[in-house]
């Protein structure tokens, strides 16, 4: 079997090689192809994975190519997790709506907006050969923002899972306050990609979330950092997805934000630049490139949200290591489809009736049974009443910003971006879509 990952230059990617290794008697890939536009990024990633493969006496091979063609020849899943516009491109995405007072952030608000608007017709068009092949392959997207790209290739007719890290690591902080295994644990978990929430913890068939709901302690061990007051979890009733932060807490955020030295993208930047520089040297030296990527992937992981909240996360929030993130995601979608006996995976997915308030087509992230045949998702009910509205407004800019990027319509992509509830008025959104227009040329040069 082969495993092709499209954006395999990225600095996540040696997690995923390590996760192949690590689970290689249950995932039985023989190859694992890397495919980039950057051919530089290419051959650094396959440094750290070479010494990576060595130590664990080469269980599978991985190849590095620049050419589509070559790295679509034979898959049997393709992930794709790709930035259209580099760094330099999610800095944009960043600053230009908090210059406007609107959260600049790479897939909430107009942020994921813009990021969508570039990434739909390159993703299309990938998603239309993959289709063309001989062995119909799974996508397995990672790529941001994850529900928004998989709506778009779900309205086309491919055969797409949407993954994310966050529910899982979700339910990671919730079963070590607990004291509990996670997978001895059920959540219901409901909601669109980055914004979601757990509406009930079962382990054993008992319902723990009550308990957690009356405990400060818990609550704040689950989230690790200020991002959610205890009286305001209870409140609502829900564990949110720590992306809710953005909007529960948006004008506070703002603020920081605009108030910090530099932008998470910049942050990221830095850190790449960095890992080149190393690895770099590594490799000239003959020395172990694999300790200076460990310590690049544990500053890339332990400054996320560290602007909005104040607070760096330290190894115990990221579960004792720096592994897992998309990987482990990636590899539970894998795990699940090859193991004859279905399981349930928190997935982006067609809803078709999950959440009884949406449409049947409309992309959903709920726990699903997934199997060879794909995902087939829980029954989990209407949508609380404290989070209905919210998500059905950022599904109806889901559902418009996809039908603009498919009509390439400019006019019908403002308007979908002033639909979104972080954006104040048609003013401001007009204002900061221009805006990203001059600055994201090409990219959104097919938008007429």
């Amino acid at each position: 079997m082969t495993l092709t990952v499209i954006g395999g230059g990225g600095m996540r990617t040696p997690l995923l090689i390590g996760g192949l290794i690590e689970r290689h008697a249950r995932l039985p890939v023989e190859r694992v192809v890397l495919h980039d536009v950057d051919p530089e990024a290419l051959e650094l990633v396959a440094a750290v994975s070479g010494a990576m493969l060595s130590r664990a006496r080469h269980p599978f091979e991985v190849r590095t190519t620049t050419s589509l063609e070559e790295a679509l020849e034979a898959p049997s899943w393709v992930i794709t997790s790709i930035r259209v516009g580099g760094l330099a491109g999610r800095v944009v995405d960043e600053q230009v709506p908090l210059a406007w007072g609107v959260v600049g952030q790479e897939t909430t608000g107009p942020g994921g907006w813009a990021m969508a608007l570039r990434t739909i017709p390159v993703l299309a068009d990938l998603a239309v050969r993959i289709q063309g092949l001989r062995q119909f392959a799974w996508i397995i997207n990672f790529t941001n923002p994850a529900g928004l790209i998989t709506q778009a290739l779900t309205a086309e007719g491919h055969r797409v899972i949407g993954i994310c890290d966050g529910p899982p690591a979700l339910g990671d902080r919730i079963a070590a306050a607990l004291g509990a295994r996670a997978a001895d644990m059920r959540l219901d978990y409901l909601g669109l990609n980055h914004l979601g929430w757990v509406r009930g913890v079962q382990i054993s068939g008992a319902e723990c979330l009550p308990e957690i709901l009356a405990s400060n302690d818990l609550i704040r061990a689950i989230y690790g950092r200020p991002l959610f007051d205890p009286e305001e979890i209870r409140r609502l009733g829900l564990l949110p997805n720590e992306y809710l932060h953005y909007y529960y807490h948006h004008d506070a955020l703002v603020r920081r934000l605009r108030a910090s030295r530099q932008t998470r993208g910049e942050a990221i930047g830095r850190v790449a630049a960095e890992l080149r520089r190393s690895l770099k040297e590594a490799v000239e030296h003959g020395q172990d490139p694999v300790p200076h990527y460990q310590a690049a992937i544990f500053a890339r992981r332990s400054s996320y949200m560290a602007a909005e909240t104040g607070a760096h996360r330290d190894l115990a929030m990221m579960g004792g290591h720096v592994e897992g993130g998309y990987a482990r995601a990636a590899l539970g979608v894998i795990a699940a489809m090859l193991d004859p006996s279905p399981r349930d995976v928190i997935v982006n997915t067609a809803n078709r009736g999950a959440i009884e308030d949406l449409g049947p087509e409309d992309v959903v992230e709920v726990p699903c049974r997934i199997s060879a045949s794909g995902p087939t998702p829980r029954p989990m009910g209407p949508l609380p009443a404290s989070v209905r509205e919210l998500v059905l407004r950022v599904k109806a800019y889901e559902r418009a910003t996809v039908a603009a990027a498919a009509r390439r319509s400019w006019h019908d992509a403002v308007e979908a971006l002033a639909m979104h509830p972080l954006v104040p008025s048609s003013e401001v959104a007009s204002g900061i879509a221009e805006e990203f227009r001059r600055r994201h040329s090409p990219h959104l040069d097919y938008l007429t």
